[in-house]
């Protein structure tokens, strides 16, 4: 699987459209290009990066961290 569809996979659990994130058949549109306005998506591309490179569970975290303290 490419990270498109890892993310996509993702992002089809029934869960993101009952709480709100994403509208239904959205899902399928997200492609892996940078700068998305969703910070769910990003974080998602963050961990899908760090799993597929073999990174620790802790360098992820940070990774995640960092991206959500430059957001506020």
């Amino acid at each position: 699987m490419t990270k498109e569809e890892i993310l996509r996979a993702f992002l089809s659990d029934d869960l993101f459209i009952e709480k709100g994130y994403l509208k239904p058949n959205e899902a399928a549109t997200f492609k892996w290009s940078p700068g998305t306005n969703n910070n769910l998506i990003e974080v998602l591309k963050i961990a899908i990066d760090g799993e597929v490179a073999n990174e620790s569970a802790n360098i992820v975290e940070r990774k995640i961290n960092s991206h959500l303290n430059k957001v506020q």
